[in-house]
């Protein structure tokens, strides 16, 4: 399972980041938000799909 988080930068950018090593650069904190979050939810079905097909 992986844990994103973000962080907002000096200059107003934002870093959306995930234990699992994944990292990403964006020009506002909203959009940092909205990737952390569709990354670990991507994280999460892929981790539940071979689960459900057995």
């Amino acid at each position: 399972m992986c844990y994103a988080d973000t962080t907002t930068n000096a200059d107003g950018t934002a870093t959306a980041f995930c234990y699992c090593g994944w990292v990403e650069e964006h020009a506002t904190p909203d959009a940092a938000d909205y990737a952390a979050e569709t990354h670990q939810r991507n994280a999460d079905a892929t981790e539940t799909e071979p689960a459900a097909t057995h």
